[in-house]
Formats: C-alpha cells, sequence, structure tokens
C-alpha cells in the first residue's frame, strides 16, 4: 500500500510539473553511484519492468549521464562524437507525455501531451518501463561536410551506441532494468515525434524500475 501511495505522490509531482512547455531538469547528480567495475558486470538487458514512475531527479541524472553536458564551457557531452558536432538526440516517452531533451539547458521541451509508450513498440512491457529513449540523428546537421551520407549515418549510430551505453550503465548501477530495441513503427514515431526527413531514430532504449 505505502509503495502504491508514494508512486501515486511521484506522478502527481511529475504532472505537475509537465503542464509547462519546458521542464528545467532538477541539477543532476555528478558523484557518488556504484563503482564502474560493479555497473560493468551488472550490465544486461531485460524484459521486464514494473509499472512504476521515476522521480524527475532520477530522470535528470539519468539524461545527464546519457548525454549531458559535462564541459559547460564548450557544450561537449558525456559521449564522444565524430568531429566534435552533436548530431544525436534524445526524446522521452514516459507517462505524462513525450520530450525532447536540451542538453545545453537540462530541460524538457514538450512534444506530444499523452502517453505514448505503448507506440514506441509492438511488446507489452514498452508501456510499462518508466521511460522510453529515442535516440535520433540529425543528418542536416551535417550539411556542409564533405564526408559521404554512408559514413555520416554510420557516425549516427556510433553516437548513439556510446550513448546508449552510458544509459545502460546507470540503469545497471540503479539496479534497473533496460533493453535497447531496433523494432519500432519509425514512420509513425516520426510523425508523432514531429522529425524530418533528415532526422532518423536510429534505437529506442526502455528503462525503468524492477517488478
Amino acid at each position: 500500500m505505502r509503495k502504491v501511495l508514494i508512486s501515486a505522490l511521484i506522478l502527481v509531482i511529475f504532472a505537475s510539473c509537465s503542464l509547462a512547455e519546458t521542464i528545467k531538469l532538477p541539477e543532476p547528480n555528478k558523484t557518488g553511484g556504484m563503482p564502474l567495475y560493479d555497473a560493468v558486470t551488472n550490465r544486461h538487458s531485460s524484459r521486464e519492468f514494473a509499472d512504476t514512475a521515476i522521480t524527475l531527479q532520477e530522470l535528470s541524472d539519468l539524461l545527464y549521464i546519457t548525454a549531458g553536458v559535462n564541459r559547460p564551457e564548450s557544450g561537449l557531452r558525456t559521449y564522444p562524437v565524430a568531429m566534435g558536432l552533436q548530431d544525436t538526440f534524445i526524446y522521452v516517452f514516459n507517462y505524462e507525455g513525450v520530450y525532447k531533451y536540451d542538453a545545453l539547458t537540462h530541460s524538457l521541451e514538450l512534444i506530444a501531451s499523452g502517453d505514448h509508450r505503448n507506440e514506441t513498440g509492438k511488446q507489452d512491457f514498452v508501456s510499462k518501463a518508466a521511460v522510453n529513449l529515442a535516440y535520433v540523428h540529425d543528418m542536416s546537421l551535417w550539411k556542409d561536410s564533405k564526408a559521404p551520407k554512408e559514413l555520416i549515418a554510420s557516425w549516427g549510430f556510433a553516437h548513439t551506441g556510446a550513448a546508449m551505453q552510458n544509459a545502460y550503465l546507470f540503469a545497471a548501477s540503479k539496479g534497473w532494468n533496460a533493453v535497447v530495441r531496433g523494432s519500432f513503427d519509425s514512420e509513425k514515431l516520426s510523425q508523432l515525434m514531429k522529425l524530418n526527413e533528415d532526422q532518423q531514430i536510429k534505437l529506442i532504449h526502455t528503462i525503468g524500475l524492477r517488478p
């Protein structure tokens, strides 16, 4: 009963924040946590999730570790990218809406209200997990580059993989479950997320508490 009441309180708090077009996330925790060796050892994929929300602070920490700015003076992130070009963006699907993560301001921009988690895949667990992160690669940011499109596209997967591993390690350190997925309706999701033809969803990461 106590667990249900706590989860309900979290939902109310997050819902009150989510009414705004932009949500300023709490300052992320940048110290402590599980030792790296332990997190790597515990990292694994699982498709079993509790139907439980995470707090705004936990979401803040997750997004910072995944793709946040760890060098404010330059705007560089927690994962490496080719030629220093930040071409990969994180979209958050939770029970309240769909949001685009702005790493520079550490905030969420509302894209679509309502619970759209079930639209990120056909598996039942996607609508139970606390969040689904969509990794989006924006090819338009390379319009002035002479690099071949095939190479740029491969960099997008590399950048996604680096950020994805950060998220996996964070989930492991929290004792959560996570699974990355490549099976989803790209066209339907792109319309919901208001993406253009240069923006491609590479992978989706389902993350949440264990049942």
